[in-house]
């Protein structure tokens, strides 16, 4: 009787467990079927983080860290980004950070690389991620002998 009970009590736990672990599988995501020059041209774009993997003092003002956009100017932070299917862009101003400062700059735009690079501005930046609301970009700067690695994302 014994060895009955303590069979059935191994067999409800196991059944339990299994059914604890039995979870519905989430259905994949439907990839965005839009091209990446429809993506990157779809709309406005901001820069909502720009992280290096090197910590720096950019501002002068309260040490080295890793996140570049803590460091910038207010003024700065807010320009927005618009990329346009003939290969221009417009960067707009919202807050000048002079009075003479331009409300939007010119400029270009273009994959290569087989569209893993956007060439902008005559700068590469690889691409890590282009959806319908992200663009995630790499850019390797080189100043005073020193070479530092951005990601910067930007979104819409």
């Amino acid at each position: 009787m014994k060895k009955i009970l303590y069979l059935m009590t191994v067999l409800f736990v196991a059944c339990s467990l299994f059914l604890v672990n039995c979870k519905d599988k989430e259905p994949e995501p439907t990839p965005d079927p839009r091209t990446k020059t429809q993506l990157i041209t779809a709309s406005v774009w901001k820069i909502t983080s720009m992280v290096c993997d090197t910590a720096v003092d950019t501002d002068g003002k309260d040490g080295a860290s890793k996140d570049l956009l803590s460091q910038k100017l207010p003024c700065q932070n807010d320009d927005t980004y618009l990329f346009k299917s003939d290969s221009t862009t417009t960067e707009y101003t919202n807050v000048k950070c002079n009075a003479n400062e331009k409300v939007s700059y010119k400029g270009s735009w273009i994959f290569t690389n087989v569209e893993k690079t956007l060439t902008w501005n005559s700068s590469n930046y690889p691409i890590l991620e282009l959806t319908g609301t992200k663009m995630v970009l790499r850019y390797t700067l080189v100043a005073s002998g020193n070479v530092y690695g951005i990601t910067i994302t930007m979104t819409h």
